[in-house]
């Protein structure tokens, strides 16, 4: 096995293993901020988009400072401060007594991510060109495969024994992807001593530079923004439609099930787009989020929900891979962490303004409307790939800026 293939295969499992912990909060967050204390229906909406977006804010941030730093120092480094920082913050959520201190502890979480540009960094700098999209796509899947696994469980796992247990297995498994990280991982940063390092200040100028990096980055903030405007409002959603006692697990179900179908395309999608370009594979599949969000607003039981969840994940598959790839293709080595940071920041940024967005029109309009303004956000975001990113061709005809 090649030594970019066994980079990509360990980077898979480590980050499967963080981002599985990391995923498990999602389906209970909002059910956990019910149990301290928030009781009203609207207030309990605005709460947990409140809380579930200010951790991206704070993300958005801090991503391109880590990204710089993995650049200029280390990027295993970034990678273990995120591991056993993160399950410090998790620990100390399990002990909240009330929705302030989770608010708190919401922001220092956010403060401290930032692993996955730095693992996109750290294996980009070995992947041959001709395969960058598929080997993103196929990274991609570790992050789809935690969304499956990770809610599915922490909902089950909830129901079981209660949020403050899963908050703590969560924290052992962010420890888990720390402890592989120190045993497997060697660090790849393609640092020249003829070349000076790059600050973030010089980053973000170079990502104004490049028409397609900046283009790129701010379809990933309107994407993240569509797709944030769910998160708080798909529990209740699940809850209002759904009366059974096991509504934690129906509620990581309707997760799992978009993420198992993101999972089979992500690979084909980011392939297909070596070939074919990764523009046209990234306005198809922003055109079919967006057509199958909008049905959503219609069903009455899960039975009509989980097959439109399915048919959605198909096109999900193909909008970050594709969007990453773009920018992968358009960066040089030496600062690829610095200018993901920054992407990724554009990114959060979107993603942590649109659970507050959507939890405050959950309360006002309703939880329906807001599939509706989810299906017009990616109908944007199409319109976006498609007038602001440079047709590419294969990529061999493809030019870096």
């Amino acid at each position: 096995m090649s030594d970019w293939k066994k980079l990509l295969l360990l980077s898979w499992i480590i980050l499967f293993v963080h981002m599985a912990g990391m995923s498990m909060i999602m389906p209970f967050l909002p059910l956990y901020i019910g149990d301290l204390g928030v009781k009203d229906p609207k207030a309990l909406s605005v709460w947990s988009g409140v809380i579930m977006g200010s951790a991206f804010l704070v993300s958005a941030l801090a991503a391109p400072f880590w990204g710089s730093l993995g650049d200029r120092k280390s990027r295993k480094l970034v990678i273990l401060r995120a591991s056993f920082g993160l399950s410090i913050v998790t620990i100390l959520m399990s002990h909240c007594t009330n929705v302030y201190q989770l608010l708190g502890l919401r922001l220092l979480h956010g403060f401290l991510g930032g692993i996955v540009p730095t693992f996109i960094a750290l294996v980009s700098v070995k992947l041959p060109k001709e395969k960058t999209g598929q080997a993103i796509g196929t990274l991609q899947t570790s992050l789809i495969a935690a969304n499956i696994i990770g809610p599915f469980i922490g909902g089950f796992l909830t129901d079981l024994v209660g949020y403050r247990n899963v908050l703590f297995l969560i924290s052992l498994l962010t420890v888990g992807g720390g402890v592989l990280t120190i045993l497997f991982v060697k660090d790849s940063n393609s640092r020249s001593p003829a070349k000076k390092q790059t600050s973030v200040f010089e980053n973000i100028n170079a990502v104004f530079a490049s028409k397609k990096v900046l283009a790129a980055g701010f379809v990933l903030m309107a994407v993240q923004f569509a797709l944030g405007m769910m998160q708080p409002v798909m529990p209740l959603f699940i809850k209002q439609i759904y009366t059974g006692n096991n509504a934690a697990t129906m509620i990581g179900a309707s997760v799992a099930i978009t993420g198992f179908a993101t999972l089979l395309s992500a690979p084909f999608l980011g392939k297909l787009g070596d070939k074919k370009g990764h523009v046209n594979i990234l306005s198809l599949s922003l055109l079919g989020t967006s057509i199958f969000y909008a049905p959503q607003a219609l069903v009455v039981t899960l039975s009509q929900l989980f097959p439109l969840r399915f048919i959605l994940g198909l096109f999900v598959g193909g909008v970050v891979p594709s969007t990453q790839t773009i920018i992968v293709k358009n960066t040089d080595n030496s600062n690829r962490g610095g200018i993901l940071g920054i992407t990724q920041a554009m990114s959060m940024l979107g993603f942590a303004l649109g659970p507050i967005v959507g939890g405050s029109l959950g309360s006002v309009l309703g939880f329906r409307s807001v599939f509706l303004c989810t299906s017009a956000g990616l109908l944007l975001a199409w319109y976006l790939s498609g007038t602001l990113i440079k047709q590419q061709g294969p990529v061999g005809k493809e030019a870096v800026e």
